[in-house]
């Protein structure tokens, strides 16, 4: 969904797009959709006429289109992604995600990638002042898509709970830390860490039942000073003054964990580790 809008903000969209989709969505069973999906791939088929197919699909279906900042934000990831292993095409590919970040004014993400984008320029068309070779600078490549593919953050603030005190620790069947307004609920790995070491986890609790107490004695009254999230791993990083609670989800079935202020914020872990 989010391929096919990009293709339909940035006006590359094809018929093919549209019929693929269709396909991909038949186990809906929806009427619409089996009438899109049954138009093959024919390059007679007319554009504007599968659009309109395509909108009473979604009109069926009852389905948001995704925002163009979603579908950019996707396709930045899917280059990116290509990155995490060696490829051939390396060199293009960091190029592409430069030009991409440029023209769709990603700032922080241009500035990511400028570094190699200069560097690989100078290899090609310069000097190589540094006297890189292609293998070198494929290493680099992937080196820095993997650093920067776990460490991106989301773009989340959670200004809401910064400064707040946790004011209670509830285990009768998960993990629910509360604050003054709103509460975490956890459903899966965590542990409590110091700048040092990791103070206490998700498996001390396991062979000892008694030892919630020392979680609340290690929590309760602490103050919120920071929220982190990487959406890529995923992983949650809560400061609490300064111990960091960290939350990773583990199950590609079950839900994760569930972040509330009880009002309009309400963000979850899914299934697989799907933010939503």
């Amino acid at each position: 969904m989010l391929e096919l809008y990009y293709k339909r903000y940035t006006n590359t969209v094809q018929v093919a797009d549209y019929v693929e989709w269709a396909n991909h969505c038949l186990y809906l069973d929806v009427l619409e959709i089996k009438k899109l999906a049954s138009m093959g791939m024919g390059e007679q088929l007319n554009l504007f006429e599968i659009e309109a197919m395509f909108a009473e699909a979604m009109k069926s279906i009852q389905m948001t289109p995704p925002s163009k900042e979603e579908c950019l934000d996707d396709h930045f990831k899917r280059l990116h992604a290509q990155l995490l292993l060696p490829s051939e095409n390396a060199m293009l590919i960091v190029q592409e995600i430069y030009h991409f970040a440029i023209e769709y004014e990603l700032v922080e993400e241009q500035m990511n990638w400028q570094e190699l984008s200069d560097m690989i320029d100078d290899f090609q068309d310069g000097d190589n002042h540094y006297g890189y070779t292609m293998a070198k600078i494929n290493e680099m490549i992937i080196g820095h898509a993997r650093r920067t593919w776990h460490s991106k953050g989301s773009k989340v603030t959670f200004k809401d709970f910064i400064g707040q005190q946790i004011t209670a620790i509830d285990t009768e069947i998960h993990l629910i830390i509360q604050f003054e307004k709103g509460s975490i609920t956890i459903e899966c790995p965590w542990r409590i860490r110091n700048a040092d070491v990791i103070l206490f986890g998700g498996t001390d609790i396991q062979s000892n039942q008694g030892q919630w107490k020392t979680v609340k004695e290690l929590l309760v009254g602490k103050t919120i000073e920071d929220v982190q999230l990487f959406e890529q791993c995923p992983f949650l990083i809560v400061q609490c003054d300064d111990l960091f609670l960290d939350v990773f989800h583990a199950s590609s079935f079950f839900d994760g964990w569930t972040l509330t202020d009880e009002e309009d914020f309400y963000m979850f872990s899914m299934h697989g580790g799907v933010i939503g």
